[in-house]
């Protein structure tokens, strides 16, 4: 199990081996010299894993698919602490989340010969790995038991009938949003379906696109005045058995507590295993160990540990700004763009082509922070810190700069025009030269794991995901764009160094203003 004080080398290791850089032909190559390796697998596309968890003897049971636009703007619930509300889960609002964090999109693409049809939330290289679990008391239109969401029919799989909620609260160590909640939603990753493509760093997407997802579904939450809460610290080995998942090829990456005020789940007899034929993902599967072995190393043996590891206090004091600060200037709640969240996440896309003639508006960039950064309901919520490339925003110098959320400001560290560095630490990828702003999210990885352990790793790297979605769904909510990119790691270090030396880097999203059609591309 994880500790805090434990030996973190596996954490430390495990980052080290799945670092992104350029190769000598300008490619991407992973790991650390001398120890060097393709990034991309893919040898074998015969043995393209099947995108969908699929339960072959269970009947499914429709759920809504359609549903009444929310009266909250998307900004308003996208930033939403989850604390406040007093609405009841029902089927309809396990139906809306499900949909709106990992459902089907009407749209399309073909990659190197096969047909992947998008989800709601975005997935690395549109490999899909992650299921949602419902474990719920009786609710309205729907009894109690476990059910998975099947993703390819858009409906419930019931795996378990009756409550089961009492096991999850003992998996958790009593987790007071636990323990109060109707609801909790179980995020899931088949490993294989994602390191078919990016080998061993899959581990780091499995929380990379739980941590996407989430941002939806709890912006949903939100939107229908449910309360909801992040869990991080349970129990690996008693989840994954509620769930009836291996805990290797298949595990749990994350708990959302929905709602409160829920009676006492009551106690239940031990649970049975699940027996039940699934279909295959793919005809066999190639292991990669460091994913197996990193999961083990951040894993929490029984709920006691869950307790005590979210018992760790971390001082996430800032240092003083050094550079000079710029105060934000974010629309207030009375100016929002009324788009509610559901249109605004069916209408997502990943924007790769930015108008180069045309300024990001101040108020718009401070409106994208503001909002993203606001604290939310989550057992453990590790200090990231927000570097930006700016180069092109009304009324900003262009440079390097720091996001104080504390503070309501950005600190300017380095002026200048870095257009063609952004492209560079992006591995060749144009669009981040384009774009207006790219928002790296970095963190102290020495005092995390001192406090957290191996487990720090995870709530890091899916934090920074989270508050990326954030921002991704506050730009469609503004008429912009944005998508999340490639970076080589230890360069975006270097870029906003000596401010960010010995952090290291977690997650990147740029966004600005999308380019007309009719625009021609930057020469």
């Amino acid at each position: 199990m994880t500790q805090p004080n434990a030996d973190v080398r596996a954490a430390l290791e495990f980052h080290a081996a799945t670092k992104y850089r350029r190769g000598d032909d300008g490619g991407i190559v992973m790991g650390t010299p001398p120890h060097l390796e393709n990034a991309i697998w893919e040898e074998d596309r015969s043995l393209e894993p099947y995108p969908f968890k699929v339960y072959e003897t269970l009947e499914p049971i429709a759920i809504p698919r359609e549903f009444a636009p929310s009266a909250v703007p998307a900004l308003a619930a996208v930033s939403a602490s989850g604390l406040d509300g007093t609405a009841a889960p029902d089927v309809e609002l396990l139906a809306r989340i499900a949909r709106l964090s990992n459902g089907l999109l009407d749209r399309t693409v073909s990659v190197r010969g096969s047909t992947l049809t998008y989800r709601t939330a975005g997935g690395t290289g549109a490999r899909y790995h992650l299921e949602l679990y419902f474990a719920c008391a009786d609710l309205p239109g729907l009894t109690a038991g476990l059910y998975q969401y099947a993703a390819h029919d858009h409906s419930l799989r019931r795996v378990r009938s009756g409550d089961v909620r009492a096991a999850l609260v003992g998996a958790t160590g009593a987790e007071p949003a636990v323990a109060a909640a109707p609801v909790v939603l179980a995020v899931t990753s088949t490993f294989w379906r994602n390191a078919w493509r990016y080998k061993a760093r899959a581990y780091r997407h499995a929380f990379w696109d739980a941590g996407t997802s989430l941002s939806q579904a709890l912006a949903v939450a939100a939107s229908a005045g449910v309360p909801a809460e992040l869990v991080l610290g349970f129990s690996d080995r008693e989840v994954n058995a509620v769930l009836g998942v291996d805990g290797t090829r298949e595990a749990a990456v994350a708990l959302c507590a929905l709602g409160r005020g829920a009676a006492p789940a009551p106690d239940a007899a031990a649970l049975p295993p699940v027996d039940l034929p699934v279909r295959p993902v793919s005809p066999r599967e190639v292991d990669f160990p460091a994913i197996g072995a990193m999961h083990l190393a951040s894993s929490l043996d029984t709920g006691a540990d869950a307790a005590a590891w979210r018992s760790g206090t971390l001082s996430a004091a800032a240092p003083e700004p050094a550079g000079p600060l710029t105060p934000l200037d974010p629309l207030p709640d009375d100016a929002l763009p009324p788009s509610p969240v559901e249109d605004v996440i069916l209408r997502r896309r990943s924007t790769r082509t930015y108008d180069t003639t045309a300024e990001l508006g101040f108020r718009d960039f401070s409106t994208l922070l503001d909002r993203s950064s606001r604290a939310f309901a989550a057992d453990v919520g590790p200090p990231l810190d927000c570097y930006l490339i700016v180069n092109a925003v009304e009324g900003l110098t262009p440079g390097s700069y720091l996001h104080h959320p504390d503070r309501g400001a950005v600190e300017l560290l380095r002026a200048g025009d870095f257009r063609a560095d952004a492209a560079r630490i992006a591995v060749g990828q144009e669009y981040c030269a384009d774009a207006h702003v790219n928002a790296y999210w970095l963190a102290d990885l020495g005092p995390l794991l001192r406090t957290y352990g191996n487990r720090g790793y995870r709530a890091a790297q899916l934090t920074s995901a989270l508050r990326a979605g954030k921002l991704h769904l506050g730009t469609h909510a503004l008429g912009l764009g944005a998508v999340g990119s490639t970076s080589a790691d230890d360069e975006v270090v270097e870029l906003f160094s000596p401010h960010a030396a010995g952090k290291s880097y977690l997650f990147v999203t740029v966004f600005g203003v999308k380019r007309p059609r009719t625009a021609s591309p930057r020469p």
